[in-house]
């Protein structure tokens, strides 16, 4: 398990990056970062991997401090936002290098891997293109053996065919052993399709961890046609949120359960009834602007 007690880290030029974060991620599990560029997620896997050391708080995994310990560096595998191979290796060059950081390094599957997608281990990777490169770092981190696999926008510069193949090996080498999987992404797509659990960091300072479906649960679209026009959608304010009038049609959102929302509708418009009633999905970014708006005014932001 990883455990993050109150971890703060300011930058030279005075920037405070991280303000007391804290969160425990279990084994097996994957969780998504979210935030903007500038937001801290950086910071926090660099910390995580060992790279930073916190100013104030604590990271420990599997009960040991990272920072300046092999042993537990050893478990973790880090794939930065910034690419690290070697430009006159080439991917079979880099395999051999990862495989002295970690014994279980497997070269039968990242022969495998990389012959799926038609990646070249003999050639050189200053010929590489970025997506190409990122691909290769995603299978040697995967192939490493790692029980901790941490990402840094890895799916960005990837073109789709390539995103859902990295996405599929992420998600397979956590079915096939169990490892802990964290990345970051300002794409809440790819969170959305590889991770079960997200935080949001905003400013440095971490709004909410939750399962994505327990954020799901939390909110409804409605959509909702009424036999006459309204003129507004204010008595629906108690109990509803970006609201939203065209003609006969009223689209809201709710915490509510549908047969809820329709007895609150009903008492509000009289005899202006409900001709038609349905629940429809949010998409995650929906979601979070609501979950965003709804932890900043409970602390009053």
């Amino acid at each position: 398990m990883i455990k993050i007690d109150g971890v703060s880290k300011r930058y030279d030029n005075n920037v405070e990056s991280l303000k007391s974060v804290s969160m425990d991620i279990k084994k097996g599990s994957v969780l998504g970062l979210i935030g903007t560029n500038g937001a801290g997620k950086s910071t926090l896997l660099r910390i995580m991997s060992g790279i930073y050391k916190a100013d104030s708080g604590s990271v420990t995994i599997d009960g040991e401090n990272v920072f300046e310990n092999d042993g537990v560096k050893a478990k973790l595998s880090f794939v930065s936002d910034e690419q690290y191979l070697i430009p006159h290796f080439t991917l079979k060059d880099m395999a051999k290098l990862y495989k002295r950081f970690y014994p279980n390094f497997s070269h039968q599957r990242f022969e495998e891997m990389c012959k799926a997608i038609n990646l070249d281990t003999t050639r050189k990777i200053s010929t590489f293109s970025k997506g190409m490169k990122r691909q290769g770092e995603v299978i040697l981190s995967i192939c490493s053996g790692s029980e901790y696999l941490f990402f840094d926008e890895t799916f960005d510069g990837l073109d789709p065919i390539a995103r859902d193949f990295a996405k599929k090996m992420i998600a397979d080498s956590v079915a096939e052993s169990g490892r802990t999987v964290v990345l970051s992404s300002h794409n809440l797509s790819d969170i959305e399709t590889v991770c079960d659990s997200v935080c949001l960091i905003d400013g440095g300072e971490m709004l909410l961890h939750k399962s994505i479906d327990d954020i799901v649960k939390g909110w409804r679209k409605y959509q909702m046609i009424f036999r006459t026009p309204l003129e507004s959608c204010d008595a629906f304010s108690d109990f509803a949120t970006l609201a939203q009038i065209s003609g006969k049609l009223v689209t809201f959102v709710s915490a509510l359960e549908e047969n809820e929302v329709q007895e609150r509708v009903a008492s509000v418009i009289g005899d202006n009834g409900i001709m038609y009633s349905e629940c429809v999905d949010l998409t995650l970014d929906e979601i979070f602007t609501l979950e965003v708006s709804r932890v900043k005014a409970e602390r009053g932001a």
